[in-house]
């Protein structure tokens, strides 16, 4: 990892002293850069005022947004403006500043033959230096393309690195969603629970109170990763933020600071502020030496902060690229908001403390826990110069730890490997919820009782409701289920309504499985874009020639969105939370929903996969994220109603775990954290499906194991 650091101080009213160092080169070169012109302070002052008019971003901003004076441009022209005379300044040919510029160029040179990362930091106190974005400056475009320019943290007196890491074997992320009136946070958490299919553990809090925040960042464990998704700001000055943790309590880091002192003991590497006008939080988070930190320089719409957070994690979990690439490419990637918001693409920013290493998803996960105990170097050494003499006795001793670690190690690899192996306790426990766990319920039920015939299990209804995630939550908390099954992650208001019960909600992720579109076998259509399926569902799109179909009125046939978690989750990801149209049909559930179909022509209908793509009265349909890259459900070539059911369409698996098909979700098991028995036949439950056996049954019953 090379690093270029730039140290900018003001040293009179002429401009900033500049101190340009390249770590990996000892370099160190002094020049002097001019002052801010005020053709470039006015166009940023322009393109700030703008922008925060914006319907969008005024609705996400915690301050009072005043219209100013504001000369009328084009977003292009506000944007290009500020990119004109940044260079203008930047590309100076002042001979205080040539030789830093030149020298820039060089170093560049150099390092690029070593093919190290290169990370570049501006050093700088003054706000207005911070604020700018340095990343559109033409010298980092063309001689430092790949890498991300940062700020770096305010110095403070902490002159050791954190090296401390959280006692979990898992790499541990604490979620916190503060006010968010105005603003959909929704889709946030989403990104961080999609995680837990990856063996990350997720600690949600749904506007929390301070004690509340306070006593989880103690947690003994300690976390990674700290997000805050919801409202926040900070002072003009960039000196101190706060967060809105709640409709009540607005907190600045200070007001908290023990509790994250705490958690940066522990180990705490990053904290992101997915949310409004971050620079304050980020100053007062290194004056308790939190070694990194994403935030947004300005407040930020819902759209972008969504897919930031989805595309950084991409990168960074998926990709293992480091903190630094991940951000630049999450930050490139938002340049399809450059008409609607300009300059989105200039708002992610990383804080970093001197000499730390930027993170990477690999190292996080490699971390061991600290070791209960150590042995000094010298006392190592010391025992390394005795002679050892080894007793028949001790080789008789030691044989036995060998033979008792090899049936100890033989015995834990049994743990995982089948239902046997989880303890389970004795009753008969109530669950329900999700239509699409049925296939999930014919393979797995019957294996369970066969292995702990003591621990019962009986599928409840609601009376008087449909079946469906959300009726079975509602169910749990009303103590009418001991666990519920769920397609679609905890809803901010069910966190809300347990947390006024008194009661603690726990997703635990055990498949992920497609969500499949069908139409009858009849209907001649290539497949369907997402953007197509939104637009059916919305009432936009009401005729299958719009689509290059037949000219047949569309039915859409669907579910209603307080029955089923499916329903919410076509809404919230598909729909990206527009309400079903009024052209919507609604059905009693899935069955019902298939049977009209298989009889009406023009109709439409969507549920999970398993379900959907084995029937052979209908025809699953190839999806496309956009234009015709369409990803079928089912393994080609498509079996036609005439050939089932001797034939039937297999799930297209795959597809589904690599994510090629656009429309997959997790399968939860949702459990009360009541540390009763209840509790535990949840959790045993759902740790029969993470075992090899119960993998392998969720495989078989179509959908895709996590492990």
């Amino acid at each position: 990892m090379a690093i270029v650091k730039l140290k900018l101080r003001r040293n009179s009213p002429d401009g900033f002293l500049v101190i340009l160092t390249a770590k990996n080169l000892d370099e160190e070169t002094e020049g002097f850069l001019p002052p801010l012109p005020p053709n470039l302070e006015s166009s940023f002052n322009e393109w700030q005022s703008a922008y925060r008019q914006i319907e969008a971003v005024r609705s996400c901003a915690t301050f009072r947004l005043t219209p100013k004076s504001v000369t009328i441009h084009s977003h292009a022209e506000h944007t290009g403006a500020v990119k004109d005379y940044l260079n203008q300044w930047l590309n100076s040919g002042d001979s205080r500043w040539q030789p830093i510029r030149d020298r820039l160029i060089a170093i560049a040179e150099q390092l690029h033959q070593s093919n190290d990362e290169i990370r570049v930091i501006i050093d700088a106190k003054d706000i207005n230096l911070r604020r700018l974005p340095w990343q559109a400056w033409n010298l980092f475009e063309e001689h430092y393309p790949n890498a991300e320019v940062a700020l770096s943290a305010p110095k403070s007196s902490n002159t050791k690195i954190n090296k401390l890491v959280p006692k979990s074997t898992k790499v541990r992320i604490l979620v916190a969603v503060g006010r968010s009136d105005g603003i959909n946070t929704k889709n946030d958490l989403k990104v961080i629970q999609d995680l837990e299919t990856d063996g990350v553990e997720v600690r949600c809090l749904i506007k929390p109170s301070r004690r509340e925040l306070c006593e989880t960042l103690w947690d003994d464990q300690g976390y990674h990763i700290f997000v805050f998704t919801g409202h926040s700001g900070s002072q003009e000055d960039g000196q101190i933020g706060w967060i809105e943790l709640n409709d009540e309590d607005s907190l600045t880091i200070e007001e908290f600071n023990e509790a994250l002192k705490q958690a940066i003991e522990k180990g705490l590497q990053l904290a992101i502020f997915n949310s409004c006008d971050g620079l304050g939080l980020a100053n007062q988070l290194a004056q308790i030496h939190l070694p990194q930190v994403i935030v947004m320089r300005e407040p930020v719409p819902d759209t972008v902060a969504i897919d930031f957070l989805r595309y950084f994690f991409q990168e960074f979990t998926h990709n293992n690229k480091s903190l630094f690439s991940s951000v630049k490419k999450a930050r490139k990637r938002l340049e399809h908001f450059k008409s609607d918001y300009p300059g989105a693409i200039w708002l992610p920013t990383i804080c970093i403390e001197a000499n730390v290493e930027p993170l990477t998803w690999q190292g996080l996960r490699e971390i061991s826990p600290p070791k209960p105990t150590s042995i000094e170097l010298k006392e190592l050494n010391d025992q390394s110069k005795k002679k050892i003499e080894i007793k028949p006795w001790l080789l008789i001793g030691l044989l036995g730890v060998v033979v008792c670690g090899g049936v100890l190690y033989l015995a834990n690899k049994k743990v995982n490997s089948d239902f046997s192996s989880v303890n389970a306790p004795e009753g008969t426990w109530l669950y329900g919820g999700s239509t699409s766990w049925a296939p999930i319920r014919e393979y797995v039920d019957p294996e369970i009782k066969k292995a702990h015939p003591q621990f019962e299990l009986r599928y409840t209804d609601a009376i008087n409701a449909t079946p469906g995630s959300g009726t079975g939550i509602r169910m749990l908390l009303e103590g009418q289920l001991t666990f519920s099954q769920s397609s679609r992650p905890i809803a901010d208001r069910e966190y809300q309504q347990s947390q006024q019960r008194g009661l603690s909600l726990k997703q635990i992720s055990v498949a992920l499985e497609g969500l499949a579109i069908a139409v009858h076998p009849d209907l001649q259509i290539p497949g369907l874009t997402l953007e197509q399926i939104k637009n059916i569902y919305t009432g936009k799109i009401t005729n299958w020639n719009q689509i290059g179909g037949p000219n047949l009125k569309i039915t859409a046939y669907s579910r209603r969105f307080e029955d089923g978690g499916t329903v919410e989750f076509l809404v919230n990801n598909i729909l990206n939370g527009e309400k079903l149209g009024s052209n919507v049909v609604y059905v009693h559930d899935t069955t019902d929903g298939l049977q009209k179909l298989a009889s009406d022509r023009s109709g439409i209908y969507y549920a999970s996969a398993p379900e959907v793509v084995p029937q052979c009265k209908i025809k699953p349909l190839a999806i496309a994220k956009h234009g015709n890259s369409f990803v079928a459900p089912y393994k080609e070539p498509l079996i036609k109603a005439e050939q089932c059911p001797n034939q039937r369409n297999k799930l297209n698996i795959d597809a589904f775990k690599t994510g090629d098909y656009p429309i997959t979700r997790q399968m939860f098991v949702i459990v009360k954290q009541n540390g009763n028995l209840e509790q535990q036949a949840g959790e045993a439950y759902a740790n029969m499906l993470l075992t090899s056996q119960g993998q392998k049954l969720m495989n078989k019953a179509g959908f895709v194991r996590i492990r």
